[in-house]
């Protein structure tokens, strides 16, 4: 069903001793039929002892260790030569939130043709990955997260819980219609369940809320898009946001950038 040698980059750049970043990277692992690639952050200053990494994943045989570079055509390169579906980082919200943001983690993040899972200090250690939590707003791209979203009900037999914005625009109004509409139909060429919660935010606010609905329990993975075009605050905008999602909520994230011509999951 899955085409083989598929990998989960797992980067990190403190070993926790509970494991939280590696247990979440080897359940993804198991639900993707793939392996987890364990390497220090190329931006971080402290590098990790390879040996230290070696018993870090030593009782995991489906993990093992590489080590990357800094490269102008990274990270997408090593994302085409070892065929990685997912990149999984641990955020350090002392370094990774600092003001020259292209010499950090989120130049990586917010450049990558695959998806990017997150987790700080608050994220839950549970790993079920059973419920997925997707808020809807009114930018058409929102769609590309109902692909993505998919995956999770069909290998996993998860629960998509859809939470669309409410907007007063007629123009709003009809691209949540259509995200909608879109979804309905691709799901039902599946077996799973989904289900679509009323909402009376708008688009603006429709992230955070996604976070505080009585549906969605702590370990719950949230799926997200970056925001705003490309330019100069692109990145220093992303950021904020995702640091003030990581240091309030104990949810998992899946960051996933519009129109990036993604390298998908095989399944077939």
């Amino acid at each position: 069903m899955y085409a083989k040698n598929q990998h989960i980059l797992l980067l990190v750049q403190k070993l926790n001793p509970n494991k939280k970043a590696l247990n979440h990277a080897l359940k993804i692992a198991t639900i993707f039929k793939s392996k987890v690639l364990i390497s220090n952050s190329p931006f971080s200053k402290n590098k990790i002892a390879d040996e230290d990494l070696e018993n870090y994943i030593s009782d995991h045989d489906n993990a093992s260790k590489i080590q990357l570079s800094i490269t102008e055509d990274q990270p997408n390169k090593i994302i085409k030569q070892l065929n990685i579906i997912f990149m999984f980082i641990e955020i350090d919200v002392k370094n990774d939130f600092k003001f020259y943001l292209r010499n950090n983690i989120f130049s990586w993040i917010l450049n990558a043709k695959i998806p990017t899972f997150l987790v700080g200090q608050k994220t839950s250690i549970k790993t079920e990955y059973s419920n997925i939590i997707l808020p809807i707003d009114h930018k058409k791209e929102s769609k590309e997260k109902m692909i993505w979203a998919s995956y999770f009900g069909r290998f996993n037999n998860a629960v998509v819980q859809l939470i669309p914005a409410t907007e007063k625009e007629e123009v709003f109004k009809k691209t949540i219609r259509n995200t909608l509409l879109f979804t309905k139909k691709m799901f039902s060429q599946f077996i799973f369940n989904y289900k679509i919660h009323k909402s009376e935010f708008s688009s603006k606010h429709i992230d955070e809320e996604a976070f505080k609905m009585a549906t969605t329990n702590e370990s719950d993975l949230v799926v997200l898009m970056t925001g705003k075009a490309q330019g100069v605050f692109f990145l220093r905008y992303n950021s904020k946001k995702i640091k003030h999602l990581i240091n309030h909520y104990p949810n998992p994230i899946l960051l996933i950038n519009p129109m990036k011509d993604y390298y998908l999951p095989c399944d077939g």
